[in-house]
């Protein structure tokens, strides 16, 4: 297949891969059937549990069998975490479904970048990865964002009461199992898997480049930014419900959905311009804005959080806490291109797939542990509280991790570092 038509056909897969129509009403969904604060953050911490089991297993898998099969399988699962939540409505169910879910985030992980990076590779354009990263990524929230819509009109429409959750779940699920389709259209493993048909063991491989000092900092840097990152999505919901005492709006469906898909289209356009970001200011001071932003955002929140519970709250200060969580899509929309561009850059292409899997294994470990303790903080002291907790716990650990970064880490071709 020529570079220009697999091209082609890696954007139509990331316009499906995660549509997601009915995540800003799972919390909801969960709650209607009888979860607290505490019971999501449990929910939540089986995904990421999942995910620190599976990363290195299933990266293993993706550098044995070939990014293409990874691509079906992945969706597949997902699907299926999403149709187990609608037939096991409780505690168990639920738990059972964001395992699926974990299982199918953990085999899409790494698998869509080293497609990409393999294709450019083989036809002798790997100097592209960025820009062509740049825009799979951009479409990806597109793709979610138009999603994130569908959903918001099957809620309100669905039923009287405007909260059918249900055919949100349905369609995620169906749309899911159609990027399992595109993905079966992809030619991308038989040349790679030609090309080194002998490999070194593994995990001895991923170790070994572990071991290169820049790449144990990126693992710091990604576990802080990560959590910055997790966090506050998590409680996009729970956040709207709460302020929909003060503004009603915020409790309508079709304007939820609105919100999360302008959110996803207003991050897609950055997301693009990575590159030409990158150009005019350099890695190091975005590195340092990612996460420092997001936790100025999660203060605002939070401020405006400690006002309303003292009587003091305003329909205005809950729009500008709302107006954070398109400030938090600003790092969000850079932070998969840079990050996958530092490893591309530093692994060798044998264990890629397995190192970024074991990046995210770091993450989300320890993602796991701070969703408990900040979620059942929510539960027992209020949002507020959990807020300032991950803005200041957040902030502290991001300045740690760039203080300690290898000199030079973040040159690179272009701008200033």
């Amino acid at each position: 297949m020529d570079l220009e038509r697999q091209l082609r056909w890696l954007r139509s897969y990331a316009l499906v891969t995660y549509p997601f129509a009915c995540v800003p009403f799972l919390f909801l969904f969960f709650t209607e059937h009888g979860m607290d604060a505490a019971a999501y953050g449990e929910i939540l911490t089986a995904y990421y549990a999942t995910m620190f089991l599976a990363e290195v297993p299933t990266g293993v898998l993706g550098d044995r069998l070939g990014a293409r099969r990874m691509l079906v399988a992945g969706p597949v699962l997902l699907a299926l975490g999403f149709v187990t939540f609608l037939c096991w409505r409780e505690y168990p169910g639920f738990i059972l479904g964001e395992v699926l879910l974990g299982l199918g985030h953990s085999v899409l992980s790494g698998p869509p970048s080293v497609a990409l990076y393999e294709t450019l590779k083989t036809h002798g354009v790997e100097g592209r990865y960025l820009a062509e990263e740049s825009r799979i990524h951009a479409r990806r929230l597109l793709g979610t964002g138009a999603a994130f819509l569908l959903g918001g009109a099957l809620v309100h429409f669905g039923n009287d009461a405007g909260d059918a959750y249900v055919p949100a779940i349905a369609a995620t699920a169906v749309l899911s199992a159609a990027a399992s389709a595109l993905a079966s259209r992809l030619q991308i493993d038989s040349r790679a898997r030609a090309a080194a048909p002998r490999r070194e063991p593994f995990l001895r491989l991923a170790i070994q480049e572990l071991a290169k000092r820049p790449v144990r900092w990126l693992l710091l840097y990604w576990v802080a930014l990560f959590t910055l990152l997790r966090f506050p999505f998590h409680n996009y919901q729970p956040y709207l419900e709460a302020t929909s005492d003060l503004e009603p709006l915020f409790a309508n469906a079709v304007f939820v959905g609105v919100i999360f898909a302008v959110l996803n289209l207003f991050a897609a356009p950055l997301s693009a311009r990575v590159p030409q970001l990158v150009e005019r200011w350099g890695r190091r001071p975005i590195f340092w804005a990612m996460p420092l932003v997001l936790c100025a955002s999660m203060l605002v929140m939070a401020l405006e959080r400690r006002a309303a519970g003292a009587g003091e709250g305003a329909a205005w200060m809950c729009w500008v806490g709302v107006s954070m969580f398109f400030v938090q899509q600003v790092p969000f929309a850079m932070h998969w291109s840079l990050i996958h561009e530092f490893v591309n850059d530093r692994i060798g292409s044998q264990a890629r797939t397995t190192v970024l899997s074991v990046l995210s294994l770091g993450a989300r470990a320890s993602y796991a542990l701070a969703n408990i303790w900040l979620f059942r903080v929510q539960a027992d002291e209020g949002l507020a509280t959990a807020l300032f907790a991950a803005a200041g716990a957040g902030a502290a650990a991001a300045a740690l991790a760039l203080w300690l970064r290898p000199r030079g880490t973040l040159r690179g071709d272009g701008g200033a570092r």
